[in-house]
């Protein structure tokens, strides 16, 4: 059976400021959530969602922590998935060589801003490293086309995309 490939130590560090900043953004579009709508009842169901995601997040950033670790034991830090707050915002600039080589340079969707695709992730980030939870919203409620319609728009000029965004 062939090994797959391990992430390298410099993808791990971008992974981890990315799901660091995700977290975060999470964490504080939830406490907004608590803090409009009451606790209990069909109100209350987003904010506990997000809350779950927010869990998923840190479990997901523990057990990549924990490969990190297992895989380049020399090279491992604690602040590759536990970076400080200053450096949790991922850009491209921030790291100075462009996006990890598993993700597609492409145009948010949503918006129609610059940004990177993460496969892994399955999420557009802005590549001037702007806050986007809009823009998942959006392509989460179906406002704003996928991937896989995105592509061949993209090759037919995009006159299908600006129609089905209303512009």
């Amino acid at each position: 059976m062939t090994r797959k490939p391990r992430l390298s130590p410099q993808y791990h560090a971008d992974m981890g400021r990315a799901l660091a900043a995700i977290r975060d953004e999470l964490a504080r579009r939830t406490t907004q959530l608590r803090n409009a709508y009451p606790q209990t009842g069909r109100e209350a169901i987003p904010a506990r969602k997000l809350a779950a995601a927010v869990t998923a997040i840190g479990t997901a950033r523990n057990d990549l922590d924990n490969a990190l670790f297992r895989e380049h034991p020399a090279e491992a830090t604690t602040t590759a998935y536990y970076p400080n707050p200053e450096d949790r915002t991922w850009s491209p600039s921030a790291r100075g060589s462009g996006p990890p080589p598993s993700l597609a340079s492409a145009t948010c969707p949503a918006c129609s801003a610059s940004a990177y695709y993460f496969r892994e992730l399955d999420r557009y980030v802005h590549a001037d490293g702007s806050g986007n939870f809009s823009c998942w919203l959006a392509i989460g409620r179906g406002a704003a086309p996928t991937l896989a319609e995105v592509v061949p728009l993209r090759a037919a000029g995009r006159p299908a995309l600006a129609r089905r965004r209303g512009d």
